[in-house]
């Protein structure tokens, strides 16, 4: 089989009561059903999903926390981490019908840019992974961001960001990534094609492979610089501890 996309999805969309087959958008053709509504949606996101400010968002929090906005900081990746891993709810079920009952789900609307001729099994995989993982994500930033003693705490700020930034970003990165690594490890010698076209997700001339490649690498690299950040603040204040043991220091808080 060439590409998931083309294959009549069953599974759980059977178990929905669906007999009808799916076009290439993942809608019902005759009967409309859960799966084809939250592609029909996806269908229309992914095209104008803005995959560019993504790789700046990094940056962005930097400048804030350079001009000593670190509460800013802590306070916008705790609810963007919430909501925007949250949102990921929409592929939910159709990541279940693909690791699970072995149906194309997500991928029936989600890869309106991968060229007709490649096999995308594995990338749907990993995007069913993907959600699964920013979903539990969402939930451990959610009950943070419900919680207004935890969303900014008094203190130690740049503890409590660093060890955000360092989960929210590894985390994304490695989930939005492990798509475009999945197909790329089956086609190396198409690297450079793939990374030349219009991208997978966005199906657009001006955001060619190589953006929708280097956003989530941008996000690891970024959070591995806020771990090591993390380890230096404890390393610190391990520390001071050490040295004035007799008035109790104490580790900076984390999350």
């Amino acid at each position: 089989t060439t590409g998931l996309c083309t294959r009549t999805p069953r599974s759980i969309v059977s178990m929905l009561n669906d007999t009808a087959a799916f076009n290439s958008t993942g809608v019902a053709e005759d009967q409309v059903t859960l799966v084809g509504l939250f592609n029909q949606l996806l269908a229309l996101l992914f095209p104008i999903w803005p995959w560019e400010p993504f790789i700046v968002m990094p940056f962005a929090l930097e400048i804030l926390r350079a001009k000593r906005k670190t509460g800013l900081s802590v306070g916008f990746v705790t609810i963007f981490a919430a909501v925007f891993c949250l949102a990921h709810g929409v592929g939910f079920v159709q990541a279940i019908d693909t690791v699970f009952y072995g149906g194309s789900g997500i991928c029936a609307c989600a890869l309106p840019g991968a060229p007709d001729d490649i096999d995308t099994k594995a990338m749907c995989n990993m995007m069913a992974i993907h959600i699964f993982l920013m979903l539990l994500m969402g939930v451990f930033f959610a009950r943070i961001a419900l919680s207004p003693s935890r969303r900014v705490p008094v203190g130690g700020l740049e503890a409590v960001y660093c060890s955000r930034a360092a989960l929210f970003f590894v985390v994304g990165g490695v989930s939005q990534g492990i798509p475009y690594w999945a197909v790329t490890f089956q086609y190396p010698e198409r690297f450079e094609e793939f990374m030349r076209a219009d991208g997978f997700y966005s199906a657009r001339g001006i955001t060619p492979g190589a953006v929708e490649f280097v956003s989530p690498l941008v996000w690891i690299v970024y959070g591995l610089y806020s771990y090591g950040e993390l380890m230096s603040l404890v390393d610190s204040a391990g520390n001071t501890a050490n040295d004035k043991a007799s008035v109790g220091g104490a580790l900076p808080p984390m999350v």
